[in-house]
């Protein structure tokens, strides 16, 4: 059932947020919201009931799609880092979809394109979420894409809720200017496939700073780099944010055939297997000497799928598992 997972602590910054904008006090609220930080989770239950709270003192039926408007990168983690390292909009949906979990856990995101459309669409594998809540999810999501490529007035092609027609359509039309479809089989959201070739454009400091520290730990491995390295370090990233860390993968990201990049690397004496090892175990380090991500972030970063795998493979880096790491640095 939904009601035994969770959403992502940082979640709880967006509820502030959009109090401080209204200008809305509930001590109560504000004091439970702020037990939630970056690194802790919330339960769906305490989600749900914050979104009620927000919902009968405002008198707004349609709180989510005021709430979803309020969303900012720092409220959605390490997923708000990795869209914002991409550098078209394409990329960082394909992020949102494989590291949806770790923002909302439950029912997960599909993908599917079809006559020039890309669908997200959520099944409820779990069970059915609150209106308030499935509205905050796409009014976010509406937002976040308009954010990251500074088009204000992009819109879906379409959405679609699962709850009944509201009396009231102005705020959906208002908010999200598109065509929505009520009492839907799913929830899900359409957009064009040519959006998907728009650049990202938003700039973050906090992004920034991240970066700067894999720029940091990538100088440890390879410390006299080329231009051809520098770009193999760039796409080395990105193939393990996408979770796959092989050698095709960086050769397509770098317009070369495998046979060719391998042939490049063999000239400067490099191995792509060993290089993949050192730079995991350099950012590991660096991430966890940072203290701003999770393990299981961290996990997902470095291209691991679980993150008892990334753990063995500390272990075996440096003898230690990555919790001994950070608590002795």
């Amino acid at each position: 059932m939904l009601v035994n997972f969770n959403v992502a602590g940082d979640l709880s910054g967006l509820l502030l947020a959009y109090m401080d904008q209204s200008q809305i006090d509930l001590p109560t609220l504000r004091q439970k919201l702020g037990r939630y930080h970056a690194n802790s989770r919330m339960p769906f239950k305490d989600w749900w009931e914050a979104l009620e709270v927000l919902r009968d003192e405002c008198g707004k039926p349609y709180i989510g799609l005021e709430v979803g408007g309020c969303i900012q990168p720092a409220h959605c983690g390490v997923l708000g880092y990795l869209s914002l390292s991409c550098e078209f909009l394409g990329e960082a949906l394909m992020r949102f979809e494989r590291y949806q979990r770790l923002l909302y856990e439950g029912n997960q995101a599909i993908t599917k394109s079809s006559g020039g459309v890309i669908t997200f669409y959520w099944p409820y594998d779990y069970g059915y979420s609150t209106r308030e809540s499935d509205e905050t999810l796409i009014s976010s999501m509406t937002t976040y894409v308009r954010m990251l490529v500074g088009y204000e007035k992009l819109s879906p092609l379409k959405v679609g809720f699962v709850h009944k027609k509201p009396d009231n359509l102005e705020p959906y039309q208002t908010i999200l200017g598109c065509d929505i479809e009520f009492d839907s089989p799913t929830s899900y959201v359409k957009f064009p496939e040519e959006m998907l070739r728009l650049p990202i454009v938003k700039a973050d400091p906090a992004l920034r700073c991240l970066l700067d520290q894999q720029a940091d730990a990538l100088l440890d491995v390879l410390p006299e780099s080329d231009i051809f390295e520098q770009q193999l370090y760039k796409y080395l990233l990105r193939v393990m944010q996408d979770g796959k860390p092989t050698i095709d993968e960086v050769a397509k990201y770098m317009g070369l055939s495998p046979r060719t990049l391998h042939r490049r690397l063999q000239e400067r004496e490099i191995h792509f297997k060993p290089l993949l090892v050192r730079t995991r175990e350099q950012l590991a380090k660096q991430y966890l000497k940072e203290k701003r991500l999770t393990l299981s972030e961290i996990a997902l970063l470095l291209g691991y799928s679980e993150q008892s795998a990334f753990t063995r493979a500390f272990k075996q880096w440096t003898g230690m598992t990555p919790l001994g790491f950070q608590i002795s640095h």
